[in-house]
């Protein structure tokens, strides 16, 4: 199993129900009881949804609107997809007492007149007496899904305890029915737009899937507007936060930011120890034989052999005390080579009273290899006033610029870059899974 994969991810579905309100676009979120069970979501202020049920592929032949290979394709995924807009659909009834539904030809129904009845299919499918087909079937009704835009796809984070695969779709809330909480996992319902429900001075504990999903319907206009923006999305990716050292202490990332690949590459497995945060002085070991060194202005990278015998260093800044210090520390090893990606950097003579054995350069041919010790090989790469430091050994580890014909050039063997500021980062660059369509 993988930190993507794993028994304990339980697939979910989540409604976004849109409304125009006096201030714009309000959105219904629930405020979940407090309950002391080490649940990460207790007392948060979540959008109604939950966990898929076996018996919501029972519904399969009670939708109107869309079939399970359409619903699969929009997800995608080879089959199943369907349960998710029912959950979707079941769970919002359940938790804030909305039900989509249409007669067998699409036909509205007046839920006013049902609304007893409906009470009472309500409390029958939270004691889990009753399944949302059942209730389609007694009523003669059918799960309406015409107007349901899939918008968002997030995984939980490794260091939850509880962890869901969630589908998040948005539509606009029924006119006709009025939204009321089960006293279960709702206990007070609020409609607000994204400002409102982010506001620090309103207190709301949200989850950080909530947080960002709020900021990306900030642009909805009117709850159809917004509808028709997630029915026009296509390529939904899956969002996967990682928990990372940042300097005021852990936070989760995601792929929008600078730090999220070496994150991932470097932390595989979720420990959370990784930085998403740089500052001078900062050592951080990239793989077994490949050191980066954060300075004032820019990074230095140490490569050695795995017997610690040799080393070579790139674009290390003599005038950079910080960086200086670290990389001392660092460099026990013999260092042999000090090369710049910039060939005609002026820093290298400043750099051989601390490493007189050194050479600076070499001014390569094309693709020349160069030994570092017994078993790390670098390929120098020339590009006008560039270089380019390829380390065969590091999994296929460029250091220098990620553009430029060098890199096109020899790019089929590279699998990360290892710039001159910030942080390593695929190549090319890996946007995380997207769903088939939107």
């Amino acid at each position: 199993m993988t930190a993507t994969t794993g028994a304990n991810i339980r697939p979910a579905a989540s409604l976004l129900m849109l409304r125009d309100g006096p201030h714009g676009t309000e959105v219904l979120l629930m405020r979940r009881p407090e309950r002391g069970d080490n649940d990460f979501r207790s007392g948060m202020c979540v959008f109604p949804g939950g966990v898929l049920d076996r018996a919501d592929a029972q519904a399969h032949a009670l939708c109107f609107g869309l079939d399970d290979a359409t619903a699969s394709a929009r997800l995608g995924l080879p089959h199943g997809g369907l349960d998710y807009f029912i959950a979707a659909l079941r769970e919002s009834f359940e938790e804030v007492g909305l039900l989509f539904v249409c007669g067998p030809d699409g036909e509205p129904v007046d839920m006013a007149v049902h609304a007893d009845t409906l009470r009472d299919w309500r409390s029958r499918l939270h004691r889990g007496d009753a399944t949302i087909a059942a209730l389609c079937l007694a009523m003669d009704w059918r799960l309406d899904l015409r107007d349901m835009a899939y918008f968002a796809h997030w995984l939980t984070p490794v260091v939850r305890p509880k962890r869901f695969d969630t589908r998040f779709f948005v539509r606009v809330a029924p006119a006709c029915q009025q939204a009321m909480p089960d006293m279960g996992e709702a206990l007070e319902l609020l409609w607000l737009t994204p400002d409102e429900a982010l506001d620090p001075a309103r207190g709301l504990k949200l989850l950080n899937v909530t947080q960002k999903v709020l900021h990306s319907i900030r642009s909805f206009a009117s709850a159809q507007a917004g509808f028709r923006q997630a029915l026009d999305l296509r390529g939904v990716r899956r969002i996967f936060p990682r928990m990372a050292l940042g300097r005021s202490g852990p936070r989760f990332i995601i792929d929008d930011e600078a730090a999220y690949a070496e994150v991932v590459r470097l932390d595989p497995d979720g420990r959370g120890d990784a930085r998403c945060d740089l500052a001078p002085g900062d050592v951080t070991q990239l793989s077994p034989r490949l050191w980066r060194i954060c300075g004032l202005a820019g990074n230095a990278y140490l490569i050695t052999d795995t017997a610690h015998s040799a080393a070579a260093i790139v674009d290390a800044n003599a005038d950079d005390e910080t960086q200086m210090l670290a990389l001392r520390e660092l460099a026990v090893a013999p260092v042999r080579h000090l090369f710049f990606t910039h060939r005609q950097d002026p820093r290298g003579s400043a750099l051989h009273p601390g490493w007189p054995g050194a050479q600076e350069g070499p001014n390569p041919a094309p693709g020349q290899q160069l030994r570092v010790g017994t078993d790390s090989t670098l390929c120098v790469h020339a590009a006008g006033a560039q270089m380019l430091i390829y380390v065969l050994e590091e999994d296929g580890v460029a250091i220098g610029n990620t553009s430029g014909p060098e890199v096109t050039r020899i790019s089929s063997g590279i699998k990360w870059f290892a710039p001159t500021i910030g942080f390593t980062g695929s190549f090319p660059p890996d946007r995380g899974s997207l769903d088939a369509a939107g």
